[in-house]
């Protein structure tokens, strides 16, 4: 028995001794992650999830430290094996939360690489882990704003998509009907020949364009200042939308949504809102595809407009929770 006894003691020494390691090297990781030297933290947190490969505080500080250097794919990993380790009901609220932020700038990430399709799913695998975090604890005040951030995100990269296949039937319609064109006017070549009252093609008159019978207005203009004139220009404004679509139903009279006397396909800001239609969704038809550059533009107006929001509701927005301390210690 005594010799039991003894191999007993001798373990739990051992065992003190490592749990007394574990703890001075979180320790240590946490001045260095309060002084924002994150590298320094990682190392020393990986020094005491390598003494206990369970604890809790070592692997949870260590996904913060990955997160503030913006390894975004290695704190997502270590956060997702914290969530399955049967953690209590607080700490995973926390984990679900940094786990949320984590897949929310890896999303970011991701639209800056023109990976639309990747961004949007890694956005709702982050709206899940929010309301994962607000199942558990529903007075999460951050939770609830990123919750709300990210759903508006998505939403607009969908609306996106959407202009995306619209598009692509839209072009697919657009080059039979241009075939089609391309058989009539041979066929009706003598019959139009020397008329040419649609330059552009755009079924706005060339006379309209031209100003023709408007002699109080400039003749002949040149809207966007590119070197062609309006009847030769199929986006006289520039706004990237087709003069085709933007004079509306009636090309002979083209439409002027905000009735300030230029019409629509002159006009940089239709219906006079003060976003500029190359960004605006209102403006945009169903069939014409924002570019990757006008794509990044209304999502970086979209992240001012939640900038102007989070100063009047004084949340913060996508930032981790701080790093945990055992109390005991």
């Amino acid at each position: 028995m005594k010799r039991i006894l003894l191999i007993t003691i001798f373990i739990l020494a051992i065992s003190i001794s490592f749990s007394q390691k574990e703890r001075k090297y979180i320790r240590s990781g946490n001045r260095n992650y309060l002084k924002k030297d994150y590298g320094n933290s990682e190392v020393d947190y990986q020094k005491a999830a390598s003494i206990d490969t369970a604890s809790f505080a070592a692997n949870f500080n260590l996904a913060d430290a990955y997160y503030e250097q913006k390894k975004y794919d290695d704190a997502e990993k270590k956060l997702i094996k914290l969530s399955n380790s049967h953690p209590d009901k607080a700490n995973l609220a926390d984990i679900y939360y940094n786990l949320a932020n984590t897949q929310l700038r890896q999303a970011e990430k991701m639209l800056s690489q023109n990976k639309a399709q990747d961004a949007m799913r890694k956005i709702s695998q982050s709206i899940d882990n929010y309301q994962n975090t607000l199942i558990i604890n529903p007075t999460d005040k951050d939770a609830k704003y990123n919750l709300s951030y990210a759903s508006e995100i998505l939403k607009k990269l969908k609306q996106q998509q959407q202009q995306k296949n619209n598009q692509n039937n839209q072009q697919q319609k657009n080059n039979k009907d241009k075939e089609n064109q391309n058989k009539g006017k041979k066929q009706n070549k003598d019959r139009n020949q020397g008329k040419n009252s649609d330059a552009d093609n755009d079924g706005i008159p060339d006379k309209v364009e031209q100003n023709q019978n408007q002699p109080n207005k400039a003749q002949n203009p040149d809207t966007d200042k590119d070197g062609k004139p309006d009847y030769k220009d199929t986006d006289s404004d520039n706004d990237g939308i087709p003069d085709a679509y933007e004079a509306g139903k009636d090309p002979k009279h083209p439409k002027d949504t905000d009735k300030d006397g230029i019409p629509d396909y002159r006009d940089t800001d239709s219906d006079n809102d003060g976003i500029p239609d190359s960004i605006d969704p209102d403006a945009m038809p169903k069939a014409v595809i924002m570019s990757d550059k006008d794509a990044m533009r209304l999502l970086q107006y979209i992240k001012e407009q939640e900038k102007k929001t989070v100063k009047k509701v004084n949340l913060k927005q996508a930032k981790a929770k701080k790093v945990k301390v055992d109390k005991d210690w």
